[in-house]
């Protein structure tokens, strides 16, 4: 009877009322219930509500989906004003001059939940942009926002604008979806194109520090400075000219911005940097600097390192600009040095861009294409220079291919003679300009700059004065006819000469002692090198280790048969899983050490990465390392290096292994940590031939060793082992952070036990 009730008034709205979509569908919807043989899904409306709170949890979230919206719609401007805003139910009116959108665009794709549009173009129709936006999260992001949303969108090529009211409060629980209409208009254009979304009775107040939030989370979409301008005309519509977001407070004004690209990055650059290739072949760079009071200077590079005017042979026409940060409390505000630290960490280096577009990966996280963080590792250059200390772009133009083409996988550029050439053009014209700065600044640039000191030598200052006291006093002899005052004179004379005496050979005895300071520095600088080259024999190893598994699993298929060709080619696999395990560990603490930032080291987990690294050498010398003991927990030390623990702890089993093979016993290890004092501690046991109780202090000093000489057919990396110095460099390290090392009360069954102390890390407790 109900069916037959709903066909009649569904036939009468059809006749009678055929544009009531609204209760036709809701008719419909309910007519299809008495479908005995089908079901069908239904959407329920309180639907809206929970997924804008489930899928955007925070309204920075949020907003920053709505401006990657734009990014999508190829914008090349957005500006967000914050109306009222200041608490909870002010207004937000987010503005584009992206595409817009039609009615079809605005059905099928805003209105359409789970939108296929941006699976099947994730690639923007202008400018080529792989979209940002997470697949239809936009339209959540505006309930999460307010209570009621206006869109006013026109495109080009159409004449009006269309306008869409959606008051979120109608999509209430027990109502179908599909049954809420939202009123849609024909209007005037407002612009030629774009989109502009209304959100209004904002649901929370909106902060500054909150607003530079959202300009954080689509810092990765923006380029600060637009592509070189020297484009021919036919081309400007296909080339990306980059994505700005601004930030307002009620309306668009400089007194009003909040936030922008000049607000956040630009005016506070330490420097400008630029560079380009005449036509010639001729290179040139310039560098200015408002902070350091340095006009726009142009100086010439060439090919050569030597020859200036030496002509490049590939890369004419490449263009690159960038942004030049040095991260200090006196160029930059701390909370300003923050916030582009924290973008810098992200998206800081210079990208590329090929034909006015993007080539992935050069200048993403942790791409170091130019070899900047590379170049600060190996501190020959000593002013900041790493890729995290710029933000910029070099542009590239070669449209046929022949010099800048991708790989197969378009994972970057193939790295032939022009790729070098470009990489080190940009390399060195950004260093050149670092070393500018830093003679601009005062500082010294390179570890091997010359005439650094304009002072006079300390050294031969002090010595200069000593002659100059005692010439001084000579000049002061009584008159021979004042023999009242010649013995208290001589009395007053002969002291001096006794103290002067003592001055002179401490003065000597500080010279022999400086120059073993600087035999042990010159050594030191020799172990920096070989570390350095330890580094890159790392980096280099890894490329291969892949290779090394596949062939070893093939050859233990191809050998199955052949038991003493697979026992071979088992202790091979076994070799190679311990080569690697020693590079994963290596390149880890030397990766870590080259931000050389501190933090806080758990003395458990150093422990058991290093016990993880030596546990195949170990086996293979003989060796037995006991379980390790822990008589407390939270081992935290104050923030140090991770990698100057791998060096503490290697160097403790080197020259366990050492003293263990001197006495020829069977090789036992034990290590315990534990927290006392206000320190945590280390002990590191063997049962080697021990450390006389004579040498228990010299053992620190420099080239104090128990190795032999190498011999002269060794070669030189065994010339470096035992040279005396590592444990002098465990020594300053440890104590450099106030910590102690020494030879401690040996364990039972133990010869030797060497003792590291730290400080442990004082955790903050809210009381």
């Amino acid at each position: 009877m109900e069916e037959k009730i709903i066909r009649e008034e569904l036939s009468k709205i059809l006749i009678d009322d055929p544009t009531n979509y609204g209760k036709i569908l809701e008719l419909s919807s309910k007519l299809s219930s008495f479908d005995v043989q089908n079901v069908r899904f239904s959407v329920d409306a309180g639907i809206i509500n929970r997924l804008g709170k489930e899928l955007v949890g925070r309204q920075e979230t949020a907003v920053s989906e709505l401006v990657k919206n734009a990014y999508d719609a190829d914008a090349k401007n957005v500006k967000l004003i914050y109306v009222n805003a200041w608490n909870k139910g002010g207004t937000l009116e987010i503005i584009d001059d992206g595409t817009g959108m039609n009615k079809e665009e605005l059905v099928n794709g805003f209105m359409r939940l789970s939108s296929s549009d941006k699976i099947h173009n994730p690639i923007s129709n202008n400018y080529q942009r792989i979209r940002a936006g997470r697949k239809g999260i936009g339209r959540f992001a505006t309930q999460r926002l307010g209570d009621k949303l206006t869109i006013i969108t026109q495109k080009e090529d159409l004449d009006y604008a269309l306008k869409v009211s959606i008051d979120w409060d109608k999509f209430a629980s027990d109502i179908d979806l599909s049954t809420i209409s939202n009123s849609i208009e024909i209007i005037e254009k407002q612009k030629e194109q774009g989109t502009n979304l209304i959100i209004e009775n904002l649901r929370e107040g909106w902060s500054n520090a909150t607003i530079k939030k959202v300009y954080r989370y689509t810092s990765d979409l923006l380029q600060p400075f637009p592509l070189s301008k020297e484009k021919k005309e036919k081309e400007k519509n296909k080339l990306d000219p980059g994505f700005k977001s601004s930030y307002y407070r009620e309306f668009v004004s400089d007194e009003n911005l909040i936030i922008d690209e000049e607000e956040a990055f630009l005016k506070n650059a330490l420097a400008e940097i630029e560079g380009y290739v005449l036509e010639d072949g001729q290179g040139c760079w310039s560098l200015q600097s408002e902070k350091l009071n340095f006009p726009q200077e142009v100086f010439l590079i060439g090919k050569e390192k030597d020859l200036p005017e030496s002509k490049f042979n590939f890369i004419k026409g490449v263009h690159f600009k960038c942004y030049y940060f040095i991260y200090e409390t006196s160029l930059l505000p701390s909370q300003t040095m923050t916030f582009i630290k924290e973008v810098a960490n992200e998206r800081g280096g210079i990208r590329m861009y090929r034909n006015g577009f993007r080539v992935p990966p050069y200048g993403e996280k942790l791409n170091d294409w130019l070899g900047l963080d590379e170049s600060t590792a190996k501190r020959v250059i000593l002013s900041s220079h790493r890729n995290i200390n710029f933000f910029g772009f070099v542009e590239i133009t070669d449209e046929s291919g022949l010099l800048f083409d991708e790989t197969s996988s378009r994972e970057g550029l193939f790295e032939n003679d022009a790729f070098q050439e470009l990489v080190n053009f940009t390399q060195r014209c950004l260093i050149s300009a670092v070393i500018k700065i830093a003679d601009l600044r005062g500082r010294k640039s390179t570890t091997g700059q010359r005439n650094w000191e304009k002072t006079e030598n300390p050294s031969k200052k002090v010595d200069t004065a000593i002659e100059k006291i005692k010439e001084i006093f000579e000049e002061e002899e009584p008159n021979k006819d004042e023999n009242s005052d010649s013995k208290k004179h001589s009395d007053k004379k002969e002291k001096f000469n006794k103290a002067f005496e003592e001055f002179k050979q401490a003065r000597e005895e500080e010279k022999i002692e400086k120059q073993k300071l600087i035999e042990e520095i010159n050594m030191l600088r020799i172990l920096a090198a070989l570390g350095l080259v330890i580094g890159e024999f790392v980096h280099e190893v890894k490329r291969f280790l892949p290779g090394f598994d596949t062939d070893t699993r093939f050859l233990k298929k191809a050998v199955k048969d052949y038991d003493e060709a697979l026992n071979r080619v088992e202790r091979l696999e076994t070799n190679i899983k311990s080569f690697t395990a020693y590079t994963s560990y290596f390149d880890r603490a030397i990766s870590r050490n080259v931000f050389r930032e501190l933090e806080p080291i758990e003395l458990r987990n150093a422990v058991n990465d290093f016990t993880d690294v030596v546990r195949k050498d170990l086996e293979r010398s003989g060796i037995i390392l006991h379980k390790p003991v822990y008589n407390d927990f939270d081992l935290d030390t104050i923030p140090m290096h991770p990698s100057e623990w791998s060096s503490i702890l290697f160097n403790f089993y080197t020259n366990s292994k050492k003293a263990i093979k001197r006495k020829g016993v069977k090789g036992e290890l034990f290590i315990k940590c534990g927290r006392e004092n206000n320190n945590v501690y280390l002990e590191f046991s063997d049962n080697g031939d021990g450390i006389s109780e004579k040498d228990e202090d010299k053992i620190f000093n420099a080239f104090f060793t128990t190795s032999s000489a190498s011999g002269h057919h060794d070669i030189d990396s065994d010339s470096l082992s035992g040279t005396g110095l590592g444990l002098k460099i465990l020594k300053d390290i440890i104590e450099s952070y106030n910590g102690a090392i020494y030879v401690a009360e040996t364990e039972t069954n133990f010869s030797t036990t060497i003792r590291v102390e730290i400080p442990e890390n004082i955790k903050n407790e809210q009381i």
